[in-house]
């Protein structure tokens, strides 16, 4: 059955809200078993729910770190969406934070499932925040196991 915009849009926000209450079992439900994730494009895709459990811990590799995802669009065209949105990462405690303005590209599969997520974004779109040093994390780090 062919996935809707409605239901691109409604996975879409979960994938925010995933993101913005550090909920990694959301994430990982609204990926197919098999998805591929390149983030950013013309990086290795991380892989299936495990590429994906990586990528989040990665992220979350440091307790203290916050993640706060700032939406500007979503767009929603058959079974394809546009995520627009600054992720905005502090690290008070280091008094570092990036925020990163972030395109993503996601195909649902007739499950509804995220089957393809492509995240455009290069050195043009990170910035570091008023009064803040400038945390630029190391995306190798993502693909050691």
């Amino acid at each position: 059955m062919a996935v809707t915009p409605a239901e691109v849009r409604v996975v879409l926000q979960k994938y925010v809200e995933a993101w913005a209450s550090g909920d990694k079992q959301l994430l990982l439900s609204i990926f197919a078993a098999d998805a591929s994730w390149c983030d950013p494009v013309g990086t290795p895709a991380f892989v299936g729910h495990e590429g994906v459990a990586a990528f989040w811990d990665f992220a979350h590799q440091d307790s203290a770190r916050q993640l706060i995802p700032k939406v500007n669009r979503i767009v929603a065209c058959a079974n394809e969406g546009i995520l627009d949105f600054t992720m905005q990462v502090r690290m008070p405690h280091l008094n570092q934070g990036l925020d990163l303005h972030i395109v993503d590209r996601f195909v649902l599969n007739d499950a509804g499932k995220i089957q393809a997520a492509n995240a455009y974004w290069d050195e043009t779109c990170a910035s570091a925040p008023e009064g803040m040093d400038f945390f630029a994390p190391n995306i190798e780090e993502a693909y050691k196991k």
